[in-house]
Parts: C-alpha cells; structure tokens; sequence
C-alpha cells in the first residue's frame, strides 16, 4: 500500500508544473510500426550487410593480387635494373678515378710551389753573395790606375733642378761649357 501510495505521489510530482517552465520533459512514445516495415527494413539491413561484405571480400582479393604480383619481376623489369646498376657502376667508378687524378695534381702542385719556393731563395742568396763580392775599393783603384779615370773638378759639376716628376727625359746632350 505504501508502495502505491509513494508512486502516486512521484507521478504528481513529475507532472507538476510551476507557473509557465516545465521540469521534466518527456519524449513521446513511439508509435507501433508495422510488422511490414520492421521487415522490410531488416531485410534492407541485409542488403547492405550483404554489399558490404562483398566489397570487403573484393577488396582483400585486389590486395592479395597486388601482393603477388609485386612479388613477381619480369624479365624486362630485371634487364633495366642490371643496366641502371651498371651504369651506376660506371659513373662512380670514373668519379672516383677522376678524384685520384685531382689528389694527384693538387700533390704534384704542392711539390712544385715548394720548388719554386727553394729556387726562389736560392736566388737571393746569390743575388746577395754576389753584391757582397763586389769590392768598390778595387774598382776604383783599377779605374783610376790602368784606366786613368780622376774625380771631376768643381768647374766640371753641373747643376740642374728637377721638377716634381720621378724620371727625366733627355732629348739631347748635355752642352759643355
């Protein structure tokens, strides 16, 4: 009784409305289909179930065919590939010839620069012994014994004024005196 009671008392508070807001809004119940479209749209159901399954099925045969025929190589597929990893053959191992050749150059330019280099100090040392051989001392003494060479008199020096330029053109002699 009292179970009765308590759910009187539930339904007229799920229904209660305050002023103009409901609280609880409560769907509709649906209507009784038909039995005819239940079945109808079960058997639409299978159809598509149907479809789908054979898509899959088709599309898993595709992917195995695929598979296998990757798998397989023709004989011209083979042909190019043995070409193409000759002719990669070919390029590198010129490419590496040609790069012998260059570490070989650049050794040889090494060794000629240092050459060059000793040939050059080898020069000014004797460009220096040479100078350094020179005795002005004997020159003179030659030149003015066997020769009969004298140092020029005061009335003997002539002066001239250069201008500004750092070379003199002389388009005649020098008048005597």
């Amino acid at each position: 009784m009292r179970q009765q009671e308590n759910r009187a008392y539930q339904e007229r508070r799920a229904s209660y409305i305050d002023g103009n807001t409901v609280r609880r809004v409560q769907a509709e119940p649906e209507p009784r289909r038909r039995s005819r479209e239940v079945h109808e749209e079960y058997i639409q159901k299978q159809k598509e179930e149907k479809e789908r399954r054979q898509r899959q099925k088709s599309a898993r045969a595709a992917a195995r065919r695929n598979r296998e025929q990757a798998l397989l190589m023709s004989p011209g597929y083979v042909v190019f590939l043995a070409a193409a990893m000759f002719l990669l053959s070919g390029v590198f191992g010129c490419y590496l010839y040609l790069q012998s050749q260059l570490n070989n150059y650049l050794k040889s330019v090494t060794a000629i620069e240092a050459n060059v280099l000793n040939l050059k100090n080898d020069n000014d040392a004797l460009q220096k012994k040479i100078y350094s051989s020179v005795d002005l001392d004997a020159v003179r003494r030659r030149a003015m014994e066997e020769l009969g060479m004298v140092y020029p008199s005061e009335n003997q020096i002539q002066y001239f004024e250069v201008k500004e330029d750092d070379y003199m053109n002389q388009y005649e002699d020098i008048p005597e005196r």
